[in-house]
């Protein structure tokens, strides 16, 4: 019988219980596809990482949920470099280390605030496609009437994640929906998509710029609290529609879990060059809650 190592890790937040939790195991060695797979049934969180040595970059990240591989997770991500942090695995001289991932080599940047670890990753460059949806359809998949809807037309968008993005007019419309969860799931499947991220630019905390949900049934994730790859898709989606004025870079604040119950804080930074959206950087905090064996 094998023991493994893991823990749980609330990331996006600097408080226990809030944000995204995301199951990390720092040393993956040895383990095959179908044991990763189980661990992460066996976690029975939105996702787990695993993290193995790379010839390519400083660590190899693998993620997955209860029930598939996923090429890349934003907020297991953010907990596995915190758990490295915390087992004195990153280099304290450096400041930008590496991950090899199923969505390519990406950066992740460690910085501190008032003294605690913020780490933030650079994602896949932005695409985005069309998926003919009409207004009428995408407002029924959220149960709201389509005047709510922004005029910028929803879109698929990804950032190492298919993700649709829909923008709201309206904070009480974003806190209010009972999404079609069956619909989602049939639609998601249909387009390639992991799920839907509704979002609008009214927000409860001041600071923030953006409140955001993010809803993904197709990969046994009904509401996901805080995430990531979304929060990535829907800052690209922000700035490919002009959504916000900025010249070449700006930093947004988005606030996320509240409606579940696991209140979290992103920042997602967006560049520009000629036009067009060409990096975004999403970054946060992270706590462990969790920490044991399992075993094999």
């Amino acid at each position: 019988m094998e023991n493994v190592r893991i823990r749980q890790v609330d990331a996006f937040t600097d408080v226990l219980f809030g944000g995204n939790p995301a199951g990390v195991v720092t040393d993956a060695r040895g383990l095959d596809e179908g044991q990763m797979q189980k661990i992460a049934r066996e976690m029975n969180l939105s996702e787990t990482a695993f993290v193995t040595p790379s010839d390519k970059a400083d660590f190899r990240l693998r993620f997955f949920t209860p029930n598939s591989e996923v090429d890349l997770c934003g907020h297991a991500t953010i907990g596995s470099f915190a758990a490295l942090h915390e087992e004195g695995r990153l280099d304290p001289a450096r400041s930008v280390f590496t991950q090899e991932t199923n969505a390519g080599v990406l950066e992740v940047e460690r910085c501190f605030r008032e003294g605690k670890p913020v780490f933030t990753m650079t994602q896949a460059k932005p695409s985005f496609r069309d998926t003919g949806a009409s207004r009428e359809e995408v407002a029924r998949l959220l149960r709201v009437d389509a005047s709510e809807l922004l005029d910028a037309e929803p879109m698929a968008v990804s950032t190492g994640l298919w993700w649709f993005v829909v923008g709201l007019r309206r904070l009480a419309a974003v806190q209010e929906l009972v999404p079609d969860l069956a619909a989602i799931r049939d639609f998601s499947e249909r387009h390639g998509l992991i799920g839907v991220v509704p979002f609008c630019l009214e927000t409860l905390d001041p600071e923030a710029s953006v409140h955001m949900r993010a809803f993904a049934p197709f990969v046994a994730i009904d509401e996901d609290p805080v995430c990531g790859t979304g929060n990535g898709s829907m800052g690209a989606f922000i700035g490919q529609a002009s959504l916000v004025d900025f010249d070449e870079e700006i930093d947004l604040v988005s606030e996320a879990g509240l409606e579940v119950g696991r209140p979290g804080k992103v920042f997602v930074s967006l560049q520009r060059e000629g036009g067009e959206i060409v990096r975004i950087k999403v970054g946060g905090s992270a706590v462990t809650v969790l920490e044991g064996t399992m075993r094999l």
